[in-house]
């Protein structure tokens, strides 16, 4: 067996998977994808595993399908999950830019089921706040936070940037009631945690769009964003 061969058995351990032949591309078409497996084998692995159903898969190869992405640029490097190595919530994962400036990149894919009935703006707007205000609560201090939407469904950045912003406005008012049921003390506490939010990357049908936090505690700097805006095309 090739040392590639080694590699797909170990992270799939004999499992049939939809998202093997994918997987074994993105290994084979580069060599950063494939260290970043090889590094983090047990892990990917642990995730397959614990991947109950499709849906479950999907997740985790959205994940992927970013590391993949970003790895295709070479001023990015990724490490994984360094805030669950020290039992901390926290994102997915932790970028490099140039080897001198570190951001945050949580990863949520957006299910086909959770948008797609939804023809009522209002309603999918509603969905949307509900996404991020959840997400919003895993982004740590100190450090520039992107939240990666992965879409199954059409979604233009305008829809997530606006659901944003009705968040905010809504903690602004004090609507304590729509926080409170996610855990958080109240609306305030809210809007403190979603100034730790620097910006939303939407992904769909392969390109991949950015809204930026303009009362972000850590702006995203434009080099940044001007880098994830031309990753190309899968």
């Amino acid at each position: 067996m090739s040392e590639i061969d080694d590699l797909l058995a170990i992270i799939f351990d004999g499992r049939p998977s939809a998202f093997a032949a994918e997987f074994e591309s993105w290994i084979r078409n580069s060599r950063r994808f494939k260290a970043f497996a090889t590094q983090y084998r047990a892990k990917i692995r642990a995730k397959l595993k614990n991947a109950r159903d499709e849906s479950g898969l999907g997740d985790v190869r959205a994940e992927l399908a970013t590391v993949a992405l970003l790895l295709s640029d070479p001023r990015f490097a990724l490490e994984y999950e360094t805030y669950a190595a020290s039992k901390q919530r926290g994102p997915d994962f932790t970028a490099t830019f140039r080897t001198r400036t570190s951001f945050n990149i949580e990863v949520r894919r957006i299910r086909g089921r959770e948008l797609d009935s939804e023809t009522d703006s209002r309603v999918r707007s509603l969905k949307l706040m509900t996404i991020l205000r959840d997400k919003v609560g895993q982004m740590p201090s100190g450090k520039v936070n992107l939240l990666w939407l992965h879409s199954e469904h059409k979604l233009q950045v305008e829809g997530a940037g606006d659901a944003a912003t009705k968040l905010r406005l809504m903690a602004e008012r004090k609507d304590n009631d729509f926080f409170v049921d996610r855990g958080f003390a109240n609306a305030s506490v809210f809007l403190k945690q979603y100034r730790l939010l620097s910006g939303i990357v939407v992904r769909w049908h392969n390109e991949q769009a950015l809204w930026l936090n303009s009362v972000a505690r850590h702006p995203l700097p434009s080099e940044i964003a001007t880098a994830i805006q031309r990753l190309p095309a899968t």
